[in-house]
């Protein structure tokens, strides 16, 4: 896409900022211009991706491997062995699912930075979300990175104390007991590898989270804008200008209702599996590790990985769940807000035309707005609560079961 010439606000700024790390993870732009990269710069990082793109995907597929080479394993080892290549295959194929997507994506964001908010931007709500979506994202940050840290410092106490090996993945080589040299090099390298592919799921994560919280804001920004046009009758004008005022106004305002309902559809559209594979992935995720849980000696080292890993899978099905669940609750204040945008000041025809369209907007706006996931699945705070007291079903009963 071309680049597109916009007014600066404080949203474009963040997404420009956003689009430069997720360039450097994944050699993509997701924005409309080229966040002044020069172009000799971007073309030799590209190819530079490719290769780590490689790395990723042999590193995936190596774990795949494992299942016909590595057989010696622990109870925790042959769990991990189940449940994390699969997982890793789903979670990395959100990256790409965005990166096949990226017109539409492209498109999203500027409309919900520039064309949203040309007409009506109130800075409060735009400061709110700004501090959401920075304080969301690098927390998620934080945890993924931690989680990953630990798992490397178990591997590493295992060579410490335990006189073992660096093992933090299973894949096809090498052997988990083999302590030579090229083994021992070549885990390092592994470890640095699940590194690489962890950041390119971060991508993925920072981005959908950034696009729902700017949508949901958009939503309350909405709310203060019909309010506001209220406002218009408290104006030193005449009646008639008054309510010629208002009308058009009003108009705009179901413009821009409009122009919301279609990103609340791509949004749908282009995140919408990464929604459906990262609730399925959790749940199993979570299983797999509460087993893996009761497996443990439950010493500190062994204990701390598993437990930050649950803090990440619960915090970052929480932040998909909350952040598209305040989008339906936004769009469902919405009614209120037009009902209170000074229809009634007006009179005679102009009263008329006004109460008609006020009725048409209200109903428009009292339609759901919802995210689903899977299909059937509401992405909401009661939708996160049922999720969670199923995996605590299945942890307890995958208890009872030794």
């Amino acid at each position: 896409m071309e680049s597109r010439k916009y007014r600066k606000n404080k949203t474009t700024e963040l997404f420009r900022k956003l689009d430069k790390f997720i360039f450097l993870c994944s050699s993509t732009n997701f924005w409309v211009d080229d966040n002044g990269i020069p172009e000799l710069t971007r073309k030799a990082y590209r190819i530079l991706i490719k290769v780590l793109n490689g790395a990723v995907v042999l590193f995936m597929v190596s774990e795949l491997g494992s299942f016909f080479t590595q057989h010696n394993l622990t109870e925790k080892q042959q769990s991990n062995q189940v449940f994390m290549p699969f997982s890793h295959i789903i979670l990395y194929s959100f990256t790409w699912s965005l990166i096949h997507d990226k017109e539409a994506v492209t498109e999203l964001l500027f409309v919900l930075a520039v064309d949203l908010k040309k007409d009506f931007n109130d800075e409060d709500t735009e400061t709110r979300m700004l501090k959401r979506t920075k304080f969301f994202t690098c927390v998620l940050i934080c945890l993924c990175f931690n989680s990953l840290l630990l798992y490397g410092i178990e591997g590493f106490s295992q060579v410490l104390f335990s006189d073992g090996t660096f093992v933090t993945m299973i894949t096809f080589w090498p052997e988990v007991h083999d302590q030579t040299l090229p083994a021992s090099i070549c885990r390092v390298g592994i470890y640095i590898v699940w590194w690489l592919w962890m950041i390119r799921v971060i991508m993925a994560y920072v981005l959908v989270i950034a696009i729902t919280i700017s949508l949901s804001h958009q939503y309350r920004n909405l709310q203060l804008y019909f309010k506001s046009i209220a406002n218009i009758f408290e104006e030193r004008l005449s009646q008639r200008e008054k309510e010629e005022k208002y009308e058009r106004a009003l108009k705009l305002g179901i413009s821009l209702h409009s122009t919301t309902i279609w990103c609340t559809k791509q949004v749908q559209r282009t995140c919408g599996k990464l929604f459906s594979g990262h609730i399925v992935t959790n749940v199993y995720v979570m299983v797999q590790l509460m087993s893996q849980l009761k497996q443990t000696d439950r010493s500190l080292g062994q204990v701390l990985p598993i437990a930050v890993t649950i803090a990440v899978m619960l915090f970052s099905t929480g932040i998909i769940m909350w952040n598209a669940g305040d989008i339906t609750v936004e769009a469902g204040n919405l009614p209120t807000a037009i009902f209170l945008s000074g229809w009634q000041n007006c009179t005679h025809k102009c009263s008329y035309r006004v109460r008609r369209t006020v009725l048409i907007a209200m109903a428009q706006s009292q339609k759901p707005v919802i995210i689903k996931s899977c299909g059937f699945i509401e992405l909401s705070y009661d939708s996160y609560i049922t999720v969670s007291f199923i995996r605590c079903t299945r942890i307890n009963f995958t208890r009872s079961s030794y």
